[in-house]
């Protein structure tokens, strides 16, 4: 299907999968014309794309592991590992965020202050 179509039936917006595709996300899935068919499969890798840059991914090692997941051409224990590090990443970003969040509960709590 198209991208147009891609979008529309698994509700990922164009600008996403426009976005994805010119970052070579999914390169390997172009046709000799040079046309990308949007297919489960290659949604499904596009969901995993997805939380990966939500969660924070850097594009390069992003393009990367992609080429390589969607040409089978990585293991079980280094997608793992890439997925662990990924999380890692975001858990420290979150606790540094908590951080920010109770320093200004703090500042709150002592303007409240009679």
């Amino acid at each position: 299907m198209t991208k147009e179509q891609a979008s529309e039936h698994f509700g990922v917006s164009l600008t996403k999968l426009q976005f994805y595709e010119a970052q070579g996300l999914f390169d390997c899935h172009k046709q000799p014309d040079g046309r990308i068919n949007y297919d489960d499969e290659l949604m499904d890798y596009i969901g995993i794309i997805n939380v990966l840059m939500e969660a924070g991914a850097e594009m390069d090692t992003l393009r990367k592991f992609m080429q390589k997941l969607m040409q089978s051409a990585v293991t079980k224990e280094e997608k793992l590992r890439y997925l662990r590090k990924q999380r890692k990443r975001l858990l420290e970003d979150i606790h540094s965020k908590q951080k920010f969040l109770d320093q200004l509960d703090y500042l709150i709590f002592t303007e409240e202050k009679p």
